[in-house]
């Protein structure tokens, strides 16, 4: 029991090719849809360096005037300022 015949071996194998060429044939297809529109839908960098220039622009004049004296010690930390 379980052992199969030539021509049912033959039909497996068959079936298994035709599926493999299927899988294979349909993969390339859609790769090469996607990698078309990859290239089309990157955003540009302009909007990006100017939003990050903007950021780093506004929080170095945000650090220029805020002043933050770190405590010496940790009891300086705790006891209240006047």
């Amino acid at each position: 029991m379980g052992r199969l015949t030539s021509a049912e071996r033959r039909r497996i194998l068959l079936l298994k090719e035709q599926a493999r060429q299927h899988m294979t044939g349909s993969l390339v297809s859609t790769a090469a849809i996607d990698r078309g529109g990859e290239c089309r839908r990157r955003p540009p960098r302009l909007p990006n360096t100017v939003l990050s220039f903007a950021l780093a622009t506004g929080g170095l004049l945000f650090y220029a005037f805020v002043e933050f004296h770190a405590p010496a010690s940790l009891v300086e930390a705790f006891l209240p300022r006047w």
